[in-house]
């Protein structure tokens, strides 16, 4: 666990959404670092941490982390592999496809900021509602909205996961959602999948065929995965320290 002190400058209703795009007919997806090169300082924080103490999660290591202290908020990093966490057949089971991935799922693609139950999420740039829903299954996302931006002209859908009911609430398909608005709140245990309070925060270069995106994906399918959802850094900035690739356990 690293612990750090945060300072960065820089239910109610189901839209499914529609989409062409396949994995299979994909080809050029594009590059990232391009996309949003106009760094972090074009963008809001999601959650707002200034001033707020936060510590870095190990899910490498098996194992039950401790609670969060009273104030505190953690980060769970993207492309980490997390041996042990994920036991459902959700993620075991080659029937379980989500947007063309399948197998057994444990390399987290998304990146988690924890912190107490009803922490407001905000959108980090102007964009439209694409879908939200409610996602049931023990392990899932739970209620969840995905928001559409045109970020250098180029589409980038943004999934946040594990949200409270009433997120969903007074929500509709085209809606508008300006940079800083808060577009939903962490949700309970009850209610976000069964995991405690956080946002599951990923970007998508290819559209969504529903509120859902594969937030773990297996190490076959990794290559491809690291090309569809990039880095969330390069939107919310350098939340934790270590550069690109995939953090293996050690």
């Amino acid at each position: 666990v690293i612990d750090m002190t945060h300072s960065i400058k820089e239910g109610f209703g189901s839209e499914k959404c529609s989409s062409n795009f396949s994995m299979e007919t994909s080809t050029a997806l594009p590059d990232a670092k391009a996309v949003f090169k106009d760094g972090v300082s074009s963008f809001s924080p999601i959650v707002k941490l200034d001033g707020k103490k936060v510590i870095v999660r190990d899910f490498t290591k098996s194992g039950t982390e401790e609670p969060l202290a009273e104030g505190t908020y953690d980060i769970g990093r993207y492309n980490e592999m997390r041996p042990g966490m994920y036991v459902s057949e959700l993620y075991q089971d080659q029937k379980n496809e989500i947007e063309g991935y399948s197998g057994v799922r444990n390399i987290h693609m998304g990146l988690d900021i924890g912190g107490p139950a009803g922490t407001p999420v905000h959108s980090f740039a102007d964009g439209i509602i694409h879908c939200y829903g409610y996602n049931p299954e023990k392990g899932d996302y739970g209620h969840v909205i995905i928001v559409e931006y045109q970020v250098n002209k180029t589409p980038v859908w943004a999934l946040y996961g594990h949200l409270s009911a009433k997120s969903c609430g007074y929500k509709h398909k085209g809606m508008s959602v300006k940079k800083g608005d808060i577009i939903g709140w962490f949700g309970t245990e009850k209610e976000n999948g069964g995991w405690p309070p956080h946002v599951h925060f990923q970007l998508s270069f290819i559209e969504p065929k529903t509120h859902d995106l594969p937030g773990v994906v297996s190490l076959a399918d990794h290559s491809r995965s690291e090309k569809q959802f990039p880095d969330p850094r390069l939107v919310l900035g350098p939340l934790y320290p270590g550069g690109e690739g995939l953090i293996r356990p050690k």
